[in-house]
């Protein structure tokens, strides 16, 4: 069984998508054995009302609920944003939140957005922040040239101690590291993907992977495929070239996530 916390649904502006549909993700999702997706919608990360692709990944979804977890992209400056998010909750059963602060030109530390995580922490929802969508390398010019700011993270950190996060498609064994310390003294647990951690000795005999478990630990751990952006495979290479014992590796394919998700709604854990 895989748990998958980092999945899309929706078109790009700026280049072509396949299998970007429930339909398709799904069918990615069987030939991987992935069980469940947190998933969102590209659309909300563009649209001025976020709502709008919310409510339209809502829509898409609904024939293979037991298969996806939907997270709500909410824009913390955007007028509506309180009333958008609980009604997210309540109404269309999100379960998480997910935030763009570089797409939607915010500071995290802002007090809007440091209300709307302590709210989500409130609510026992997790916070997903993805350090980027493509890689900055191959950007379209019209594209943002921001990634998540990792200062800000921290600060964010210590501003909601209560709340659980998972940080997602980036260099997760440096900002792991950097966010030791401010880790250490939270109550909310924070989560890592691998998906843009290499496997191999880049520089010195350790690996960065083998940097993010000396970092994050391997509970801390879990699986991003990044689809439809990325191929999902080279996860799965980089699990088998680490090696892991069995119990470490079914920590990080699913047991993590099994904390920071309902597994009622899950339906399969």
């Amino acid at each position: 069984m895989i748990y998958d916390v980092n999945t899309y649904i929706g078109h790009w502006p700026f280049r072509q998508l396949r299998n970007n549909t429930a339909e398709g993700l799904v069918k990615k999702m069987d030939e991987a054995g992935i069980s469940v997706a947190c998933v969102s919608s590209v659309h909300s990360i563009f649209y001025k009302d976020t709502q709008e692709g919310n409510m339209e990944l809502v829509k898409e979804i609904a024939p293979y609920q037991n298969r996806f977890l939907p997270f709500a992209i909410i824009n913390p400056t955007y007028p509506a944003w309180k009333n958008d998010f609980l009604t997210g909750i309540q109404k269309m059963n999100m379960k998480g939140l997910e935030l763009y602060p570089y797409y939607h030109q915010y500071n995290l530390t802002c007090p809007e957005s440091v209300e709307l995580v302590r709210l989500a922490g409130e609510l026992g929802l997790p916070v997903h922040l993805p350090c980027a969508v493509v890689n900055m390398r191959q950007r379209h010019w019209m594209d943002t040239q921001e990634n998540l700011d990792y200062g800000q993270v921290e600060r964010l950190l210590s501003l909601c101690p209560d709340t659980d996060v998972i940080i997602t498609n980036g260099p997760s064994d440096i900002i792991a590291q950097k966010l030791q310390k401010v880790t250490r003294e939270r109550k909310g647990k924070v989560f890592y993907d691998f998906a843009r951690v290499e496997v191999y000795p880049i520089r010195g005999a350790k690996t960065n992977f083998q940097g993010l478990v000396a970092a994050a630990g391997v509970d801390r751990i879990v699986f991003g495929s990044c689809m439809p952006f990325q191929y999902l495979e080279p996860q799965l290479i980089r699990l088998n070239e680490m090696g892991f014992e069995k119990d470490d590796l079914e920590k990080i394919l699913f047991k993590n996530m099994t904390y920071i998700i309902d597994k009622e709604s899950a339906n399969v854990l």
